[in-house]
């Protein structure tokens, strides 16, 4: 009588391996390094603002529009 290794349900909770393997997420990871640099290259050269900023901070240019158009009887 010989005895067989225990089958391991893969939902013990231990960890069994990555399912596609370490290439796939290294390719993956450096996709995703590469997409976030160009988005800061980006954002650094075109002085697009992330939109962390106070609203009093941000310099907008009045422009004229139905909002910041001024009622005829109050000039």
């Amino acid at each position: 009588m010989t005895q067989e290794p225990e089958k391991k349900d893969p939902f013990d909770g231990e960890y069994i391996g990555n399912i596609w393997g370490w290439r796939i997420s290294l390719i993956g990871a450096a996709v995703i390094v590469l997409l976030s640099a160009f988005a800061a290259y980006r954002h650094y050269t075109l002085d697009v603002p992330f939109g962390l900023e106070a609203p009093d901070e941000i310099k907008e240019e009045s422009t004229a529009d139905s909002i910041n158009l001024e009622k005829p009887g109050q000039q």
